[in-house]
């Protein structure tokens, strides 16, 4: 059955906003709380991580660009008040003088707990920063996202080798993760700015993703790298996740828009390969969700199921519906949505389970509110590209 457009908007609009604005945000201490349970309470007490507090401006952030409002009479602030909390939070709170950067979590009011400066946290920062500046037009967004971006060329940066490293203390491995979404961010900061920088940094990630991410011949994108960009030795050097082809699948089309830099070709293959090898065929409760990974000869390897890859498996339907003209992928858009309902939504809660076992059995006893971005963007993606919506 065809998850309908009305049910995204009642899912998005009714039931998560305002969930996650009212128990997810922390009205007393400022920010957002990290984790609610599965029965929609905040659980205090755990510190806050910068990725969610980053994560959850941007969802509030693009809500209010989208025309998102409470319901009359709900007492409930703004989509964009929202935002500032959080923005305000970290910007209070999280950004560190000497040398630089987002620290990764501090206690509930603030007061640093783990002072690391980890390069995947860096590149949500930036994207919080990116779209907060969009939403609201004030121009210290602006300058902390340019500051922000200053600190990741001048400390982070691998000039040597390219790309950047994962912290200032430089650990092995390298991942590929954290450059897929410093390169989102880079994109939504030219989105939000026109900044050529912030292109021209984009660019030099996908020479990066071509020279030494993706093995052309296999069609996979390693996650796990040495010092020099190779794939580390044993498994790990053979582990790919199909959640990262989708959403790099999503994200080359998108960066192929904005400079005309052809990507499809790439963009196609690594979405063949999680199409091919990523999805779960047995009959059973999780047939045709994503694996969490599998090895580049198409084994699964972790055959759970986290929610945030069949979110980067919905997106890479829309930009293959958006860019390609792929026709068949309207239809695994309409059976991804149905399993995403079916298998992880709790009904109209607003609330998630966040990873299951092959049975179907919930792998946590919380909900994260990490995963309400990958939900919110996939979502709105559907509606813009899918049924032509642009506002809530």
């Amino acid at each position: 059955m065809t998850v309908t457009a009305d049910q995204i908007r009642d899912w998005l609009c009714d039931s998560a906003l305002p969930l996650w604005s009212s128990a997810g945000r922390d009205a007393d201490a400022g920010g957002f709380i990290d984790d609610l349970s599965l029965a929609g309470d905040p659980i205090q007490g755990a510190p806050k991580r910068l990725r969610v507090q980053a994560r959850q401006i941007y969802v509030y952030s693009h809500a209010d660009l989208l025309g998102w409002t409470p319901g009359p009479g709900s007492g409930q602030v703004s989509p964009l008040e929202s935002a500032a909390s959080g923005f305000d939070f970290i910007a209070g709170h999280f950004w560190r003088d000497d040398p630089g950067g987002f620290v990764y979590a501090t206690d509930r009011y603030g007061a640093v707990t783990d002072p690391r400066i980890e390069l995947y946290d860096q590149a949500f920062a930036l994207f919080a920063c990116a779209w907060y500046f969009r939403a609201s037009g004030e121009a210290r967004a602006k300058t902390a996202a340019e500051r922000l971006l200053g600190f990741i060329d001048s400390h982070l940066a691998d000039r040597a080798e390219g790309g950047y490293f994962e912290n200032l203390s430089r650990d092995l491995p390298r991942r590929q993760n954290p450059h897929m979404h410093l390169l989102e961010a880079l994109l939504a900061l030219h989105h939000a700015t026109g900044s050529d920088v912030a292109l021209g940094h984009a660019r030099k990630l996908v020479d990066l993703f071509r020279q030494s991410l993706f093995d052309q011949d296999s069609g996979t994108l390693g996650e796990f790298f040495d010092a020099d960009w190779r794939p580390v030795e044993g498994t790990a050097g053979q582990i790919v996740e199909p959640g990262h082809h989708y959403e790099w699948s999503w994200l080359l089309h998108h960066y192929g828009a904005v400079t005309g830099d052809d990507c499809e070709h790439e963009a196609d293959l690594l979405y063949r390969f999680a199409e091919q090898q990523g999805i779960d065929r047995d009959s059973g409760p999780t047939e045709g969700l994503v694996f969490d990974s599998v090895l580049r000869r198409g084994v699964d390897l972790d055959d759970n199921k986290r929610l945030w890859g069949q979110t980067e498996a919905i997106k890479a339907q829309t930009a293959r519906l958006e860019f390609t003209g792929d026709t068949a992928a309207g239809a695994r858009l309409d059976t991804l949505l149905d399993r995403l309902f079916a298998c992880h939504m709790m009904g109209e809660t607003g609330l998630w389970r966040e990873h299951l076992e092959r049975d179907g059995t919930p792998l946590r006893d919380t909900v994260p509110a990490t995963s309400l971005y990958h939900l919110f963007l996939a979502l709105t993606e559907v509606l813009r590209v899918r049924d032509g919506i642009t506002s809530l």
